[in-house]
């Protein structure tokens, strides 16, 4: 193992499963590379989900159009139609959505440098967040009606998203040192 602080401390908080310091760890990390290199890291993380997006939504042929521009031309139009969030309410896609969205944010000319890197920081949180969603909520679609439903007390919400985290543990910790190993293999092999 590589002897790097960084990235040390990124898989230390994923083991922790401390979001924060995973994030503003990562962030330093992601840093250390040009803005595209960088978005080289989350891309296939966000790329994972579009199958799942689109086995829900075939007609949003839009988004695979916008994440592959994005990925092949590092190009991204001036206005994201991010008002549509919305409209996609199976589990994980309004995260993918966001994730799609940072990534795209992360080739707009007017983001700086360190804007870029928040971005992919986020377009790499939103990832996991939509494919632990999905793969939780998809066998207790129950439990995601009550979280969307506005009714639901505020105790039965935190239950549930108590019983989410619980049983997503592995998976989240799994995800964060996939991106750890990612970020190694660019930085050092």
């Amino acid at each position: 193992m590589i002897n790097d602080p960084d990235l040390q401390a990124l898989r230390q908080s994923a083991q922790n499963r401390d979001w924060t310091t995973s994030q503003d760890t990562l962030k330093r990390l992601l840093a250390r590379m040009e803005p595209l290199v960088a978005l080289g890291i989350a891309a296939p993380q966000v790329q994972a989900f579009l199958p799942t997006f689109e086995s829900y939504y075939p007609e949003a042929t839009w988004v695979r159009e916008l994440l592959l521009t994005v990925i092949a031309y590092a190009s991204a139009p001036k206005d994201l139609p991010v008002h549509t969030i919305h409209q996609f309410t199976e589990p994980g896609c309004g995260n993918f959505l966001l994730a799609v969205f940072d990534t795209a944010r992360t080739v707009q000319p007017e983001y700086s440098h360190f804007e870029r890197y928040s971005h992919i920081t986020n377009a790499v949180a939103n990832a996991i967040l939509a494919d632990l969603q999905h793969q939780y909520y998809r066998v207790h679609p129950d439990d995601f009606a009550r979280l969307r439903d506005p009714d639901t007390p505020p105790d039965v919400a935190a239950g549930i998203q108590i019983a989410f985290w619980q049983a997503v543990a592995g998976q989240d910790t799994t995800l964060w040192l996939h991106i750890a190993d990612a970020i190694e293999n660019q930085l050092y092999l």
